[in-house]
C-alpha cells in the first residue's frame, strides 16, 4: 500500500502531466481530504464538477471541505445538487450523508 506522501505525489504528477484529468483531480482531493486538508482539497472537488459535471461525489467531498472551513453556506447548494444527482444516479449512500450534513447545518443555523 502506498503511504500518503506517494499517492499525493502520483496524483500531483498525473495533473502536471493533463491539468484536466478529472479522476486525478478527484483523487488528489480524495487524498488530501483524508488528511483533512480541507483547503488544499476543495479545489480539486471543484475542478472534478468542472470537467465531469454529473461527479456526484466530488460535489459531496467540495461541500464537506467547505463545512469544515466554516463556509457552510457555500456547501448547501453542493449538497442539494448531490442529493439530486444521487437520486438520478441511484445512490442511497451519498444521498444520506448529504441530507445528514443538510440537517447539521440547518441545526447550526436555527
Amino acid at each position: 500500500m502506498r503511504s500518503h506522501d506517494d499517492r499525493l505525489a502520483l496524483f500531483r504528477a498525473l495533473l502536471a502531466d493533463d491539468p484536466d484529468n478529472e479522476l486525478a483531480h478527484f483523487s488528489l482531493g480524495q487524498a488530501l481530504f483524508e488528511l483533512e486538508q480541507h483547503a488544499e482539497a476543495e479545489p480539486h472537488f471543484q475542478r472534478t464538477r468542472e470537467l465531469q459535471p454529473d461527479h456526484m461525489l466530488a460535489y459531496l467531498r467540495q461541500a464537506e471541505c467547505l463545512h469544515a472551513l466554516g463556509r457552510s453556506s457555500e456547501a448547501i447548494p453542493l449538497l442539494q445538487q448531490t442529493i439530486a444527482l444521487a437520486r438520478a444516479q441511484n445512490h442511497v449512500g451519498p444521498r444520506l450523508d448529504a441530507e445528514a450534513l443538510l440537517e447539521e447545518i440547518d441545526d447550526a443555523d436555527g
